[in-house]
């Protein structure tokens, strides 16, 4: 009797033993399967749309990119520093975004080079807005279109007749004169230190203008977590090459 109770105890830890292994490498094989998506795109089916917005990681070799990763965070594992805007013209694709030098309009091919990559591929993540809200997208374009060669807002304040990337965003997609996106207080504190970047200090002591901590304003990594957008996987490879 003793002897089989032994023997169930081995029998049940090796049973548990079993169970156990096999959680772990299920475990990894997600990761592994998630990290494959996030460099190979959840879906290569989509085509990007007019009003699609590009969520990017740029190359780290702008301190203000690393400054505003460091201050933001994005959806799932990503760590976006700009976005910009979708436009089809006929067969070609252009991005309407706000850099330092301004409110321009870029070609799909320039904006994906200045990307960070992984496994060779651009972290440029698409976001299309939900239908409820696509009438925003009628209103945008030419509203934009409007604001081509308007300065870059480097103060990162609201009616100043100047864009930050997703403020440019924000300011354009309405709905009967609303926007459709949320402005929340912004912060320039690092995430990992509570404390403002030494990074941030810097710029705006260099441009001779407070940090605006806690005005309303946007960022690339919120609004890619908006519930007014479907997130639809890294830029396809159609368009890569």
């Amino acid at each position: 009797m003793k002897f089989n109770c032994k023997m169930d105890r081995i029998e049940k830890e090796i049973r548990d033993r079993y169970k156990q292994n096999i959680g772990i490498c299920l475990l990894l094989f997600l990761s592994v399967f998630f990290f494959s998506c996030k460099a190979q795109g959840v879906s290569k089916t989509f085509s990007i749309k007019t009003g699609d917005l590009l969520f990017q990681e740029h190359k780290p070799d702008s301190s203000i990119s690393s400054a505003v990763v460091a201050a933001t965070r994005s959806i799932d594992q990503y760590h976006f520093s700009h976005v910009g805007v979708a436009f089809r013209d006929k067969d070609s694709i252009y991005v309407f975004e706000a850099v330092s030098s301004g409110v321009r309009e870029t070609p799909l091919h320039e904006f994906l080079a200045k990307s960070a990559t992984e496994n060779h591929v651009p972290v440029v993540v698409v976001g299309r807005v939900k239908k409820k809200y696509s009438e925003a997208i009628a209103y945008a374009i030419p509203q934009i279109k409007t604001l081509i060669g308007k300065p870059y807002d480097n103060e990162f304040l609201p009616d100043n007749d100047k864009y930050y990337c997703s403020e440019l965003v924000y300011e354009t997609f309405r709905i009967n004169g609303k926007p459709i996106f949320k402005a929340s207080p912004m912060s320039f504190k690092d995430l990992r230190t509570g404390k403002i970047s030494p990074l941030w200090k810097a710029f705006f002591k260099k441009i001779g203008k407070p940090i605006p901590e806690g005005v309303l304003g946007t960022n690339p990594g919120d609004m890619s977590k908006s519930k007014e957008i479907n997130i639809l996987g890294l830029v396809p490879d159609k368009y890569l090459y």
